[in-house]
């Protein structure tokens, strides 16, 4: 019966051997497999092109019933528009927005909201927007769409975008006089960009208030609203629309809507598409191009920040995108097109007003390849699957060689004999004081991740650092400064054998590969990024005994924390944007743009509900300090287990002549 139990002469053992001993070759094959899936991705038998889903959304693409009234309207307000501009050089002309609305017809009310800043020692902000409400005539106020536009002072340091406010209006003028709209159409000019469309939706869902934007409330409001759509008009004289899609924490909107702005956009005769100028505006597009405009999109949502207004209804259940027109760079203006830009408004809203239920059909996720292309969910996670699959691979493997090695084939039933009751007593009194071990050192490592994301949003510290004259971005620098520096320290402290590195790095890989896996079902861009980049050092990166080893792993191991990835990318995209600078005044701009970055991922955060900077304190801050942990392991601890499970046991091989040799001396004794 011995030779039928003993696993480490079964079929079963031999397999686990052999996957121990080719651990690294697997795991590294399934990250490059996975690599080399998304970059088959931009190549046409790898995507599909963009079709509708939805019929319901076609009428707007037949005819249109704009007049000439229309466009000469939309010429008269952006001339009264300039002038009001130039005597409101810091904020909205609120009267002349108002008079204008009302005078359409629209059931106009302004709204206002309060910024209590949480950074800045008790500073307060106000700010103000403006919406206008059209009623169904058809039905009552039950369901409803948005037209929006930014307004940015003229003293702003951002783009122009003004001129959507006379076109808004002037299709506004002409929406009211026709009789089949379904649905309410709300027309909002928000200030502050994105704060004043927080503030605008948070008050219209009736949504609670934090502590830092006190969204106040409507005296007006429409039915559910099932779209919106953003302008960005730069000028008249438009060259080309890029399409806007990404939202809050990588959201995007439905296909269909991307679809049919396109479609619209080109039938009146404007290139249209995801970062246009990506795509150069001719064809074919090579691969390179392809692969280009991909990683821009990945890189842009990966971020989590919205690329425009249109980004923040994501979180309500609202689809939106924004329509970014980009003027034209010659000097002579064209303004013969407006109607075009007129009817590809209308031309959204009618389609969006013949809607008979929410956008559901099409895909909600996706990379655009082209205009007209896109690669979907079930296309690009497999690729994710392999790269994050790795590690959870690897995870397996390291457990099974806490019960197989290479030592434990030349051993048989009769060896295991040996072992007598007090050495297996004294074996499990060890195990569990390991498993205590490694439970401590997780639990103290997710609790630095929860001091890191508690300790900025702490009111008495802000006030203390703000009281000692510091900067916001120096003070929220130095509070992650200073928990990384003792992070660092902590090894010292803490005396881990391999035996306890091996359990801790098995967790290390769970928690790793899965947060990898849920990350991208949510934002996939961020999860492949991260990927892309974690995944290779992580199986590279074991402790060694070396003593050029261990100092090359730890350096690598100080690369990879994350206030130092954040320097290191920013420093690159420095370099490359500023060649002209040297240096030391590249690292200077460098550290400073590291300061804002972590600024604004904590106020995005805090306003917004941005979660880039909690995943990244709470699941990839304690994953790096275990990580920090495995670079200082101790590996003498695990021989010592060695001899007390095999007391015949040399440092090195074990030697079957010894225990033949104790077994006769046993039989003749007794």
């Amino acid at each position: 019966m011995g030779l039928l139990t003993n696993p480490s002469i079964s079929q079963k053992a031999k397999y686990c051997r052999s996957l121990i001993r080719h651990s690294g070759l697997i795991c590294f094959s399934l990250y490059l497999l996975g690599l080399g899936s998304f970059l088959l991705l931009p190549d046409p038998n790898f995507n599909s092109g963009t079709y509708f889903s939805e019929n319901a959304l076609l009428p707007g693409l037949v005819y249109s019933e704009l007049k000439s009234e229309t466009v000469t309207l939309a010429k008269t307000y952006a001339a009264e528009l300039e002038r009001e501009r130039e005597t409101h050089r810091k904020g909205i002309p609120y009267a002349w927005l108002l008079a204008k609305m009302r005078k359409i017809g629209l059931d106009t009310h302004t709204h206002n909201f309060t910024v209590n800043y949480p950074l800045g020692g008790g500073k307060v902000f106000t700010g103000k927007n403006v919406y206008g409400i059209l009623r169904a005539p058809r039905i009552g106020s039950t369901e409803a769409f948005v037209v929006s536009v930014p307004y940015r002072a003229p003293e702003t340091v951002y783009t122009d975008v003004s001129a959507g406010i006379p076109l808004m209006l002037a299709f506004g003028d002409f929406a009211r006089r026709q009789k089949y709209w379904a649905k309410d159409i709300i027309f909002l000019i928000t200030e502050q960009e994105q704060l004043g469309m927080q503030a605008w939706l948070q008050a219209y869902y009736g949504s609670e208030d934090n502590r830092v934007l006190n969204a106040g409330s409507l005296n007006a409001r429409a039915g559910a609203i099932q779209a919106a759509i953003n302008l960005e008009l730069q000028d008249f004289d438009v060259d080309h629309i890029n399409l806007k899609v990404e939202g809050l924490n990588g959201q995007l909107p439905n296909l269909d809507l991307h679809n049919l702005a396109q479609k619209l956009s080109q039938k009146n005769g404007f290139s249209a598409a995801y970062r246009l100028s990506a795509t150069n505006q001719r064809k074919p597009i090579t691969y390179q191009e392809k692969l280009q405009n991909m990683l821009a999109m990945i890189i842009s949502q990966s971020t989590g920040v919205p690329t425009g207004n249109h980004g923040l209804f994501h979180r309500y259940g609202v689809e939106a995108l924004t329509l970014e027109f980009v003027k034209r760079q010659s000097g002579q203006k064209n303004y013969a097109r407006i109607g075009s830009l007129l009817q590809i408004v209308e031309g959204i809203s009618r389609s969006l007003n013949n809607l008979l239920e929410r956008f559901h059909q099409s895909y909600f996720f996706y990379i655009l390849v082209t205009h007209d292309r896109f690669v979907s969910i079930g296309d690009y996670m497999p690729s994710l699957a392999l790269m994050a699959g790795a590690l959870l691979v690897q995870s397996f493997i390291l457990y099974l060689s806490l019960y197989y090695s290479e030592d434990s084939e030349q051993a048989t039933e009769e060896q295991e004999k040996l072992i007598d009751e007090e050495e297996d007593d004294e074996l499990e009194q060890s195990a569990s004081f390991n498993y205590v071990q490694v439970g401590f050192l997780l639990l103290l490592a997710h609790s630095l991740g929860a001091l890191t994301t508690v300790l900025p949003f702490h009111p008495a510290i802000n006030n203390y650092l703000h009281a000692a004259n510091l900067s916001t971005q120096f003070s929220l620098f130095t509070i992650m400064v200073s928990i990384s520096i003792f992070t660092v320290i902590l090894p010292a402290f803490v005396s881990l054998n391999e035996h306890n590195a091996k359990i801790l790095r098995i967790a290390l890989l769970l928690e790793l590969g899965t947060a990898l896996l849920t990350v991208g079902m949510l934002n996939f861009s961020l999860s492949l990024v991260l990927s892309v980049f974690i995944v290779p050092m992580i199986l590279i990166m074991q402790p060694r005994t070396r003593f050029l080893g261990k100092s090359l792993s730890r350096l690598l191991g100080l690369v990879l924390h994350p206030l130092t990835i954040v320097y290191l990318v920013l420093l690159a995209v420095t370099i490359h944007l500023f060649p002209e600078l040297t240096i030391r005044a590249a690292t200077n701009k460098a550290l400073t743009a590291t300061m804002d970055a972590i600024t604004y991922s904590v106020v995005d955060s805090m306003i917004y509900g941005n979660w880039l900077f909690n995943l990244v304190a709470l699941i990839f801050l304690p994953c790096w300090t275990m990580l920090w942990f495995l670079m200082f392991t101790n590996r003498t601890g695990i021989e010592q287990q060695d001899r007390i499970k095999w007391p015949h046991k040399r440092v090195g091989r074990y030697d079957p002549s010894e225990a033949l040799l104790a077994e006769e001396q046993k039989h003749s004794s007794g």
